[in-house]
C-alpha cells in the first residue's frame, strides 16, 4: 500500500469517529465538512478535502456504516451513523482489513502512526 490509500483508509475511520462525535452531542445527521470532521477528530496530516470525504461519505455508505442520500459529487452531505457504523468506532477498530495494514516509517503500524486514532 502508498501514503495515499493510506490516507483514505484513514480519512474513513476519521468520519466514522467524527460522526460518532456528533451523534454523543445530539446531531444525528450533521453536514459533513472537511474542517469541521478534521478539528473534531485532531485531523495531524494535511487538511482534509471535500474531494476525500465524499469518497469516504460514499465508502461508508456503500458498506453499511452510514445513511443518507447520496449525491452525485458530494457523496454523503448529512450522513447517518448506523448500527455497524457505531459498533466499528465504539470497538475502536480501523476499517482497513487487517491483511492490508503494514508497517510505516520507523517500524510504526498504521495506527501508530498517528493517521487512524
Amino acid at each position: 500500500m502508498n501514503a495515499a490509500t493510506d490516507r483514505q483508509w484513514a480519512v474513513r475511520d476519521a468520519v466514522l469517529r467524527w460522526l460518532l462525535a456528533k451523534a454523543t452531542e445530539g446531531y444525528r445527521s450533521p453536514i459533513l465538512d472537511a474542517h469541521a470532521v478534521g478539528e473534531t477528530v485532531g485531523w495531524a496530516p494535511s487538511p482534509l478535502t471535500r474531494d476525500e470525504l465524499a469518497d469516504a461519505s460514499n465508502y461508508l455508505y456503500k458498506e453499511g456504516h452510514v445513511t443518507g442520500v447520496p449525491v452525485m459529487g458530494i457523496g454523503i452531505p448529512r450522513p447517518m451513523l448506523t448500527v455497524a457504523g457505531r459498533r466499528v468506532v465504539e470497538g475502536g477498530r480501523s476499517l482497513r482489513p487487517v491483511d492490508c495494514r503494514h508497517d510505516v516509517e520507523g517500524g510504526h503500524s498504521v495506527l501508530e502512526s498517528g493517521l487512524v486514532h
